[in-house]
């Protein structure tokens, strides 16, 4: 990627949506050790509801690049160049996650739940099958993306994601392990449960400048309050489950993306903190629950409660997988288990709009 396709707040989506996850599972290992309801609980809450946009704005920005960095085709040793860098370590974790979470240490069952976690995508790292369903559709429908009116296909996509969730998220499952399955977790897997995403993220990446112009409406900022607002009376009403395959999150997380783009394509310059944790932000995806399985195993000291604790965990485990990321990537192999780190840097001499200038180590 040459400076030219740098798209600035895409550094910022991918720093604040990987810590958003991050925030997201040190709450609920909060509520493991502090079930008991307080005022603090409530608060953790809405802040739990506010974090879950993490894998939507990701599925998001791998397509607003793909759209905006290969115009014209996408080209040779794309697919491989994937396989490698994100493929291999979706099948290491998987097999990690597996172990890890494994009750029966039988043949039989280590095997099933090998295959379950990794080809059906029960596993922390499924997102990694998702975007991959992305690239070829990618593959498949550019051309025809590229010449019909996206103020047809970005609502009809709308349509078709809400209709696909709302089946899911309002309609009981059968009642048998299939059905159960299916309903719980199997859902998560088709690419019509975040096509939205996908299409609003090929559209935006097509045409940068004139979503820039969009940008400049003040009411975005409005958009994100009003949308969590209204996923927290869903709540209410239906009871729906704390994750981000509900029909409302698609109103709240394009309102938080549209919110993050407007408030940072005003600042020109990413600090070296953000640009850090964006550079990281594949490993800590892939290992944050990893160690948060882990300190499970710890109990917290008196002194601390749900909120301390809370905030605790989430440095502490943002730290365990930027020090095992590094680690990992001192050796060629590295990457192939925890995920490269990206090279991209602040530029403190350039002149031109972009201020970022990526150096890679080993293979492209």
């Amino acid at each position: 990627m040459n400076s030219q396709s740098i798209i600035n707040e895409v550094f910022w989506l991918r720093c604040i949506a990987c810590l958003a996850v991050t925030l997201g599972h040190s709450i609920h290992n909060g509520y493991f050790f502090y079930p008991n309801p307080t005022i603090s609980h409530s608060g953790l809450y809405i802040l739990q509801m506010a974090v879950l946009f993490g894998v939507p704005v990701f599925v998001f920005i791998s397509e607003l690049l793909l759209a905006n960095k290969y115009t014209e085709r996408v080209p040779n040793g794309f697919m491989k160049k994937r396989v490698k860098i994100l493929l291999l370590p979706y099948l290491v974790m998987s097999i990690v996650y597996t172990f890890i979470s494994i009750e029966n240490w039988t043949l039989q069952d280590v095997l099933i739940r090998l295959v379950i976690s990794t080809f059906l995508g029960d596993s922390a790292v499924y997102f990694i099958l998702i975007i991959f369903q992305f690239y070829f559709l990618h593959l498949f429908l550019r051309n025809y993306l590229t010449h019909l009116p996206m103020k047809f296909v970005i609502p009809g996509a709308f349509l078709i994601n809400f209709m696909y969730l709302a089946f899911f998220n309002f309609v009981e499952s059968p009642n048998n392990a299939i059905g159960e399955f299916i309903w719980t977790k199997g859902y998560w897997m088709p690419f019509l449960g975040w096509i939205f995403y996908f299409v609003l993220g090929f559209y935006c990446g097509r045409n940068y400048k004139e979503l820039l112009n969009i940008l400049r409406k003040k009411w975005l900022l409005l958009m994100p309050l009003l949308a969590l607002v209204f996923m927290l009376l869903m709540n209410r009403a239906f009871h729906l489950d704390y994750d981000s395959k509900r029909v409302d999150m698609l109103l709240y997380a394009s309102s938080v993306i549209f919110f993050i783009m407007y408030i940072y394509s005003h600042i020109k310059k990413v600090p070296k903190l953000v640009m850090f944790i964006s550079n990281y932000s594949f490993s800590i995806f892939l290992l944050n629950l990893f160690y948060f399985r882990l300190l499970r195993n710890i109990k917290p000291p008196d002194f601390l409660n749900i909120i301390t604790y809370t905030f605790l965990v989430f440095l502490l485990t943002l730290l365990l997988c930027i020090g095992t990321a590094y680690l990992f990537n001192q050796f060629s192999f590295g990457k192939y288990i925890v995920g490269k780190i990206m090279r991209f840097k602040v530029d403190n001499t350039h002149k031109s709009e972009y201020q970022y200038t990526p150096t890679v180590k080993g293979n492209k």
